[in-house]
């Protein structure tokens, strides 16, 4: 009697066709007319009602020049979380879906490379040690990542690394003029490897609040149910801790006043790398100066042209921790590797992984957080 060997492949995941409809924008239609199928059976297969068939998953494959194990990956508790984002009025549904989209997989990825490569899963405070208090927390961090009271910080984007969160520049690649969104994270007691994904390009100062925007939130907002939006506590919150990372309370006290005039601002954003207009927020949310002075400054700086381009230049900061990770994992040319093991296209991680690695971020530094709870 002939004894034939079970199929040990993965099978695929039907949900996987959905996924590739949201990061090129199509509609089960036009999947479908891509694939040569109709709409209906497509529909079958996204829900999970019939398997993929082998000749569609290599059809699929080749036309979207994707790894067939693309499709097989299941869907981890790690992606669960709530999506945040730093966005405006111009983002789209469509937009929006294709952005969560492409973060989960760069996600995905992180997880998969920094796993192989033995690096540190994030430490990251309890913010219940602190009375969920962003300016106590800030100062913890601060203090873990060796920064004195009034120290400004380097790198933001290293700093977040050295705590064990991914940061991705060029997320996506969305017309400059229609893109909505600035940077997502999904914030999840799930994932002990989490990332920041960047899809706009920023100008120094907004990208090193942006990234600690995020961070707050992955620092508080583990717990997340519903949706975050401009006016939310958590997007607040997550203003206030950013804005203490880089801008200290003391440092703000000691060289804020309500006098102070714009270009007077300028000698801070130099010396800590945030944008006169964040600085102003600062002051206002820290009571150093009024509304009133606050909202004058602002209109002051649109007249001046400043919104989208302020004086005082700060360098741009590159993500290093996703390449490193992935060259110490799958060697010196670690992409078509890492596109086959973690199902993955190797257009993405050579997009998300363009900056040269130098030098290791602080691998190695104890974190440490002090307790603060006044509770």
């Amino acid at each position: 009697m002939t004894h034939v060997a079970p199929d040990h492949r993965p099978r695929a995941n039907g949900r996987r066709l959905t996924s590739l409809r949201a990061i090129y924008g199509l509609t089960q239609i036009d999947l479908a007319e891509h694939l040569e199928v109709t709409q209906s059976f497509l529909s079958h297969l996204e829900r999970g009602d019939r398997p993929v068939p082998d000749a569609l998953l290599m059809k699929a494959s080749r036309e979207f020049s994707l790894p067939v194990s693309f499709f097989t990956v299941d869907r981890s508790l790690a992606a669960t979380g709530q999506a945040t984002f730093r966005k405006n009025s111009r983002a789209s549904a469509r937009d929006e879906a294709r952005v969560v989209a492409l973060f989960d997989e760069a996600a995905r990825l992180f997880r998969g490379v920094s796993r192989a490569s033995g690096y540190h899963p994030a430490d990251l405070p309890d913010p219940s040690d602190y009375s969920h208090d962003a300016e106590y927390v800030a100062e913890a961090m601060r203090a873990a990542d060796g920064l004195g009271p009034e120290d400004p910080v380097p790198n933001a984007v290293r700093a977040a690394e050295r705590f064990g969160i991914g940061v991705v520049d060029n997320l996506d690649r969305l017309d400059e003029e229609t893109r909505g969104h600035t940077a997502v994270s999904r914030p999840s007691r799930h994932d002990d490897r989490p990332l920041v994904g960047l899809v706009a390009e920023l100008p120094g100062a907004v990208k090193r609040l942006t990234v600690l925007h995020e961070v707050g939130h992955l620092v508080f907002d583990r717990d997340l149910t519903g949706p975050v939006t401009t006016r939310s506590p958590e997007e607040r919150r997550a203003y206030r801790f950013a804005g203490a990372y880089l801008l200290p309370e003391r440092v703000v006290r000691q060289r804020v006043s309500e006098t102070l005039n714009l270009h007077g601002y300028l000698p801070i954003k130099a010396d800590y790398g945030i944008s006169v207009g964040a600085i102003v927020m600062r002051a206002r949310e820290l009571n150093v100066i009024t509304p009133h002075r606050a909202r004058s400054l602002q209109i002051q700086l649109a007249s001046q042209g400043w919104r989208h381009n302020e004086p005082v230049l700060v360098p741009d900061e590159k993500p290093l921790l996703l390449a490193q990770a992935l060259r110490k994992a799958y060697g010196p040319r670690p992409t078509a590797v890492a596109a086959q093991e973690i199902g993955n296209s190797p257009e993405w991680i050579n997009r998300w992984v363009h900056a040269d690695v130098r030098r290791a971020p602080g691998r190695g530094k104890v974190i440490e957080f002090p307790n603060r709870s006044t509770g």
